[in-house]
């Protein structure tokens, strides 16, 4: 078990990965998904839907906490016996690799739409495919050292997000709470974007602080809601409200507007550097998915699984024909996902009680 292992994540890593599980290709359209519902207040709901999101990770904490040595599918097969534990995990995997297939046909839509307009889409599907089965394959201390690295660079999204604000008429955002309760409606569809807090019922075992878990996803959960809120803030105060609601891609227009000394296309420069958070995004979620599979097979064929697993993604990744069917699957894919994740967590916690079953006081089977 991981608990074996003398390496682990640290306390940064640990953040990394949690937070390059979530912030990824939600952002790019959320300014308008929120807009359509709470209007310039959408800002607001997506601050109470990171609390919606750092509920449901509690209740995940609660189950990991319990059973700190053993990844998803080792704790459901202890909790629940090996046939449900395996319907469990198996059901896990799939959704895992759903939302990689889904992160990356929303990227490929962005490359293709702004950048890469005369490549192929199945070419560069497989180009980024054979980049997540390669860090797929290094395992998951290297799959940590490499988010490490990716959120140290992304510190420089963060400049290129200030350089519109000349732009900025706080008009736009006024009056603030003047949609009323818009912004409750619109906070299940901002939480959504949360989803990827989940990883850890896989990556748990790995974290070497286990006792600083809880702070460590409120400052991971903490630091998205704050990208999220301020990019839908900018987005606002810069184009408005209305013109919002007409765009595919509100951050990329966004970001249009502004120019550099040495650099005209800012915009270029985001896309690619977006273009890495969101192939992050897949790529842990692969992992996850591989690494349940590898378990259930007694860990000893993680490399088949990560190569076999290629070909399924390639294919749930063409499965909508158009952005507007990706953006479809992809609120189904919200909506399933939360009561699946909760509901999974909430009824091992249970089982675990009423069996009296708790690692960490020795009692397990």
């Amino acid at each position: 078990m991981a608990a074996g292992k003398k390496y682990g994540f640290s306390d940064f890593q640990w953040v990394a990965v949690m937070v390059s599980a979530i912030l990824g290709a939600g952002m790019m359209t959320l300014p308008r998904a929120v807009g359509e519902i709470a209007g310039r207040d959408g800002w607001i709901s997506i601050i109470l839907a990171g609390f919606v999101a750092w509920t449901a990770a509690l209740i995940i904490w609660l189950l990991c906490r319990k059973f700190p040595t053993r990844t998803l599918p080792e704790m459901s097969m202890l909790i629940l016996g090996r046939p449900l534990g395996i319907l469990v995990s198996a059901l896990y995997s799939l959704y895992a690799l759903v939302v990689c297939s889904l992160a990356l046909r929303i990227l490929l839509s962005m490359l293709s739409t702004w950048v890469f307009i005369w490549v192929p889409v199945p070419v560069l599907l497989i180009l980024i495919l054979i980049a997540i089965g390669y860090v797929g394959r290094m395992g998951a201390i290297t799959l940590a050292r490499l988010m490490e690295i990716k959120t140290i660079l992304a510190v420089a999204i963060v400049f290129m997000f200030m350089v519109p604000l000349r732009e900025f008429v706080s008009l736009n955002l006024r009056p603030v709470g003047g949609e009323g309760l818009k912004i409750l409606q619109a906070v299940p569809n901002a939480s959504f974007s949360f989803l990827g807090f989940e990883v850890m019922l896989i990556f748990f075992p790995f974290l070497i602080n286990k006792n600083k878990a809880l702070k460590l996803n409120s400052i991971a959960l903490g630091l998205v809601t704050a990208a999220y809120a301020a990019g839908v803030v900018f987005v606002y105060g810069v184009l408005g409200l209305e013109y919002t609601l007409n765009l595919i891609w509100p951050l990329m227009t966004y970001m249009r507007i502004g120019t550099l000394p040495f650099v005209q296309r800012v915009d270029n420069m985001l896309l690619f550097a977006w273009a890495g958070l969101i192939i992050s995004v897949a790529t842990v979620h692969y992992f996850s998915a591989t690494y349940t599979l590898a378990t259930l097979s007694k860990r000893k064929y993680h490399d088949i699984w990560v190569l076999v697993s290629l070909p399924l993604v390639y294919l749930l990744t063409n499965v909508p024909s158009n952005l507007a069917e990706t953006f479809v699957f992809s609120e189904i894919v919200g909506m399933i996902g939360y009561p699946f994740l909760l509901g999974m967590a909430v009824l091992l916690l249970l089982v675990a009680k009423i069996r009296g079953l708790d690692e960490r006081e020795g009692k397990k089977t």
